[in-house]
């Protein structure tokens, strides 16, 4: 199956794509990265007259005739009116600007084509609100994920390293920024390693040893808004500009709510102070509040909180409950379900495992296929030939690795929360919902769809692994399951869904 994607992109992903005066944007080698896979598999990309009108009021001439110039490279779309529905996501009246986006809007909302790339906050979110969360890409998002649908060799996952602050290595590229934040960087950094008992780092490597990401966590300090309460403060949070769109943001965040969830004694809240505009996009999706300005003296300094212990009488729904709370939190009284994956699937999509198996077993080189990075994020999506039709948001997942050739390691290693799902026997369906997600190729979405075989594309946030895994026998014991499951299965005995509930311990 060749499946040839359209993509839109707005004024600043043509702009990224073309130097001018010899300066190079900041999204220009995402970009590049994007047009260059797109253009080598015959995906369309596409502008749209909105952008063009942008660009004629560029105010120095030179630079609006250069990207009049580059706009004019690529096929624009057609013009399409406006729905209602579209224009109630703006504010009244709108801006010139906001109805340029509007139009654009549009046109993926009629389904001119498949996905939009913008690097536009407010026109993600809006997009968003229109129930097009998954047909948004950022560049970097594009760039990685059209590089997981046509694989060559795919690299090996990237993978948390948790080390003492006095280990870190201030020379690291990754700091440069934080020399323009902090006035004193060489004191604050230096503070940094000497507190390193009331202090936690975290940092993900390249192959050539640079930071890729960095976490620094300050395990007690002084709440942002409650006087005389003490909360977790989550100092440094940052990707390098290289390693941008890799989903490592969601796997710095993981280790860092995994080390909390464990650790005895901590404030039970984890606060954020930034005015980085990507992290506060990515805040919310995981929980965190913006509580007002860090201080009178910083109002363009945000802080975030996010609540970990779920206050006495918390009674959201089994996803709200997830996001506000978690990862891990699972609520009790939602349906369980146990869903059988793989060796090779569940190595792509939990490339982070600690085990793959009851008996603990890795892997040699080699013995499965090379998983892909994407697996890494909070958000994933798994896609199977299941005759279950649904699976009800907010439902807890039990993913059941089955053996695999080696005898005994069938077990459940991982939970996750759902989110949505849908079945559908069009693999473009499949691609608009999972794009934006998945660790699948364009060959494994063929596969899946072959002889017109329904998909059922499950989206959901991973919650925790199960360390120790539960094997098949304790399964079947607690009446979990009745045998070892060979298709997805719902939960249905109280006796097994009070045992998972009291394993996970589920919130009542």
């Amino acid at each position: 199956m060749q499946t040839e994607m359209s993509f839109l992109i707005d004024s600043n992903v043509v702009i990224a794509a073309e130097p001018f005066n010899g300066q190079l944007e900041e999204l220009q080698p995402v970009v590049s990265t994007f047009l260059r896979i797109a253009g080598e598999h015959g995906h369309k990309v596409y502008v749209h007259p909105a952008t063009l009108d942008d660009f004629k009021e560029t105010a120095d001439r030179v630079h609006r005739e250069q990207n009049l110039a580059a706009y004019a490279k690529y096929p624009a779309l057609h013009e399409v009116t406006v729905p209602q529905h579209v224009l109630e996501v703006f504010p009244t009246p709108r801006s010139p600007n906001d109805d340029r986006d509007s139009r654009i809007l549009a046109a993926l909302d009629i389904g001119a084509v498949h996905f939009l790339v913008t690097n536009d906050s407010k026109l993600r979110q809006r997009a968003a609100r229109l129930g097009h969360e998954s047909r948004v890409l950022r560049p970097d998002d594009a760039a990685a994920q059209l590089a997981t649908w046509h694989p060559g060799a795919p690299p090996p996952p990237p993978s948390v390293e948790a080390v003492k602050t006095y280990e870190l290595d201030a020379r690291q590229p990754i700091f440069e920024s934080l020399r323009d934040t902090y006035a004193d960087f060489d004191g604050w950094i230096a503070k940094v390693k000497t507190e390193s008992a009331s202090r936690r780092a975290w940092v993900v490597r390249a192959a050539d040893g640079r930071y890729e990401a960095l976490a620094i966590v300050k395990m007690r300090d002084t709440h942002p808004v409650t006087v005389g309460k003490d909360a977790i403060k989550l100092s440094t949070f940052k990707v390098a500009d290289f390693a941008a769109g890799r989903r490592l943001g969601e796997l710095l965040l993981k280790a860092v709510l995994r080390w909390a969830a464990e650790e005895p004694g901590r404030p039970s809240e984890l606060f954020v102070e930034s005015t980085h505009e990507r992290l506060l996009d990515f805040l919310p999706e995981f929980g965190f509040t913006m509580v007002g300005a860090k201080d009178a003296t910083h109002l363009d300094e945000q802080a975030w909180v996010k609540v970990l212990d779920p206050p006495a009488g918390a009674d959201l729904d089994g996803l709200a409950h997830h996001i506000a709370y978690g990862p891990p939190a699972i609520r009790a009284g939602q349906p369980i379900f146990v869903i059988p994956i793989i060796p090779k699937w569940y190595e792509d999509l939990f490339p982070d495992a600690e085990v793959f198996g009851p008996s603990g077993a890795i892997p040699l080189p080699g013995t499965d296929p090379e998983p892909r990075a994407h697996g890494n994020a909070i958000r994933k999506a798994y896609l199977c030939r299941s005759q279950t039709k649904s699976i009800p948001e907010g439902s807890t997942l039990l993913f059941y690795r089955s053996q695999g050739g080696r005898t005994g390691d069938g077990g459940v290693v991982a939970a996750g929360v759902a989110e949505m799902s849908h079945k559908s026997t069009d693999p473009i369906e499949t691609i608009e919902l999972s794009f934006k997600r998945t660790v699948y190729s364009e060959e494994d979405v063929a596969d899946l769809h072959q002889d017109g075989t329904g998909v059922l594309t499950i989206l959901f946030r991973h919650d925790r692994f199960i360390v120790p895994p539960w094997p098949r026998e304790v399964l079947v014991a607690h009446k979990v399951v009745t045998t070892w499951p060979q298709s997805i299965t719902r939960v249905r005995d109280q006796e097994g869904i009070a045992w998972v509930e009291h394993q996970l311990n589920a919130w009542p």
